[in-house]
């Protein structure tokens, strides 16, 4: 059996792939995109256009100026056509990124979504294995990077090969091969050690990014424990790690910033040499009266205008590969398939219990092992007629949880079917599977949000008065009530505002108003008081009622009066029967049940 704790890299998705992928998503917004890129497009033509007359006219202005010929005879026209042109490529310029700025926005808006989108329907390994600040960084560098790519091509590309070879053309023709080689060997010199920096800044690039990420790592993670942190005073040494992955950033900051300059460096001088060198043909030339003084100022101009579109390209060629750098993990994050297929012709199954009422379960015969050297479960079998409750009860790590989360389909079984209603679960839609099974985890997991919104999170645009019914049904509304924000009190992060039993409180209103066809109970209450679980108990035995239910627990009491309860040992179901059937039976569960009894009866006392 192949290890599936072993890490495959996928190979990321080329732009052609990705830019298929986000027409998907936004198909009705095509042809606005296509529009938008047009008129950018045509307002950089006119803009270079006019960039590319402006030494034209000043040089026929330079002319008119030269002796013998008087100032007062310059014509209007060739003054009106220079500040014409300026105003035109002016106006295009501005026009260009007003153009731009909504195409901008929507592209990313539209990474943004696609890599969330793509991350929520990865499997649950995934994303167990992930790193949530490296993870948000690569969506926001993801983001920025596309739109970097858009607007290079678009600004950069197309106007600096249009300049470069338009004003090559007209350097040779007017001033002859010597000039044309001249500039041909500097544009040669230039792009080459451009590219050599480029490939230089790319590796510092690369660097700096990855201590992005984990300095971003460490200080999420120790946020996210800032309890664990105060538990054990280890403040000092939060502060101490933390300040290490910054020393690790600031060099490689300092780094890129280093190679950067080196590069723009080398270049200015390479282009000063360059320009000289023409100048110098251009003074020889004007003293040998073989060109004249509008021509020397008119070639002075088209060298500015020149470098300025080598420069942008090189810039296009820098900022490309820096936006593929930032690109790479955003890419590979797209390549990366999910365990858990999707069928392409996936059997309609009903979601609610107002829909298809209670649903049946059978695990037939399910083994699976997170990897190839530990098995988990082992031959399990059970099955859970609509309405049905079943316990599934054991000692930490014999696999308890492990069926929930094969139940959910975060893992599909390495041998043996589980069946809803009949159906092998890979042939239902994951979406629809989950929408039918309720769950009430052991902890709650809460949005930094308004209790309304977290109890409304369960079926998302309910209205007030069904997320009050949910409440009440939880008994929940009376203690909302007294609150002086009522449901709109904000929870804090992660629920940290309110106490156990009110947090569970919250996750069975979710789960009363999202109205699942099967109801999972994953150690529930295990982790509140006596008092406090009797008084949620309740308000779980109304959700269960009816509902086929599947309660996994380490407390025998809340298992009690389920219609089968199945002791899970090594993986193996060891007991199985109604609780008076396993303590007539007299083994591990009656052991079990006469141990706890002994704690609860010594806790009281």
């Amino acid at each position: 059996m192949k290890d599936k704790t072993e890490k495959i890299v996928p190979a990321p998705l080329g732009l052609l792939q990705a830019w298929r992928r986000l027409r998907r998503a936004d198909g009705s917004r095509m042809g606005m995109f296509r529009l938008l890129v047009g008129v950018t497009v045509v307002l950089l033509i006119v803009e270079s256009l006019a960039q590319l007359a402006l030494p034209y006219v000043l040089g026929r202005m330079v002319a008119r100026l030269s002796p013998p010929v008087q100032i007062m005879t310059v014509p209007l026209w060739l003054v009106a056509s220079y500040g014409g042109l300026m105003l035109l490529r002016s106006l295009a310029s501005n026009l260009e990124e007003v153009a731009y700025q909504p195409l901008s926005q929507r592209l990313q808006k539209l990474v943004a979504q696609e890599g969330l989108r793509h991350v929520h329907g990865l499997s649950l390994r995934f994303h167990l294995e992930r790193q949530t600040g490296a993870l948000t960084r690569v969506l926001d560098r993801g983001s920025d990077a596309v739109d970097t790519l858009l607007r290079l091509t678009i600004f950069n590309i197309g106007p600096a090969i249009m300049n470069v070879t338009l004003t090559l053309g007209v350097v040779g023709g007017a001033f002859g091969l010597e000039y044309a080689l001249l500039i041909g060997f500097g544009l040669a010199a230039y792009v080459l050690m451009a590219r050599w920096f480029v490939r230089k800044r790319v590796v510092a690039r690369r660097a700096r990014n990855d201590a992005s990420s984990a300095s971003q790592h460490r200080l999420i993670d120790s946020l996210l424990n800032f309890e664990a942190v105060r538990h054990f005073g280890n403040q000092s040494h939060e502060y101490v790690r933390f300040g290490e992955a910054r020393r690790a950033l600031e060099k490689a900051n300092l780094r890129v910033t280093h190679v950067t300059a080196a590069s723009s460096i080398t270049q200015n001088v390479m282009i000063a040499l360059v320009t000289s060198a023409i100048f110098y043909l251009a003074m020889r030339d004007v003293l040998a009266h073989r060109i004249g003084v509008p021509q020397f100022v008119m070639i002075g101009t088209y060298l500015r205008s020149l470098y300025m579109a080598v420069v942008s390209l090189n810039q296009v060629y820098s900022g490309w590969r820096n936006a593929r750098v930032d690109l790479e993990k955003w890419l590979e994050l797209l390549a990366q398939d999910s365990e858990i297929a999707v069928p392409e012709a996936p059997v309609p199954v009903p979601t609610t219990f107002a829909e298809g009422g209670a649903a049946s379960l059978v695990f037939d015969d399910v083994s699976f092992g997170y990897n190839a050297q530990r098995r988990i479960l082992d031959h399990v079998s059970f099955a859970a007629a609509p309405g049905q409750r079943i316990g599934i009860v054991g000692p930490t790590g014999s696999g308890k949880s492990t069926i929930g989360k094969l139940l959910f389909r975060s893992y599909d079984p390495d041998s043996g079917a589980i069946l809803f209603d009949g159906w092998p679960l890979p042939e239902l839609d994951p979406q629809d599977l989950r929408a039918a099974i309720g769950i009430v985890p052991q902890d709650t997991l809460l949005f930094n949000d308004t209790i309304a919104y977290n109890i409304a999170y369960g079926s998302i645009g309910a209205s007030q008065s069904a997320i009050e019914e949910a409440a009440r049904a939880a008994e929940l509304h009376d203690f909302i009530h007294a609150l002086p924000d009522g449901y709109e009190t904000q929870v804090g992060e992660r629920g940290l505002r309110l106490s156990g039993g009110e947090k569970q409180r919250l996750a069975i209103a979710r789960v009363i108003l999202k109205n699942p066809r099967i109801l999972l109970l994953d150690e529930a209450t295990s982790a509140l008081d006596t008092r406090t679980e009797r008084r949620i108990q309740s308000a779980l035995d109304a959700l269960s009622r009816a509902r086929t239910t599947i309660t996994i627990a380490h407390r025998l009491s809340t298992v009690v009066e389920c219609d089968e309860i199945l002791l899970i040992e090594k993986g193996r179901v060891a007991e199985r029967g109604t609780h008076t059937e396993l303590m007539r039976l007299g083994g591990d569960y009656a052991a079990m049940w006469r141990a706890q009894s002994r704690e609860l009866l010594h806790s009281a006392c």
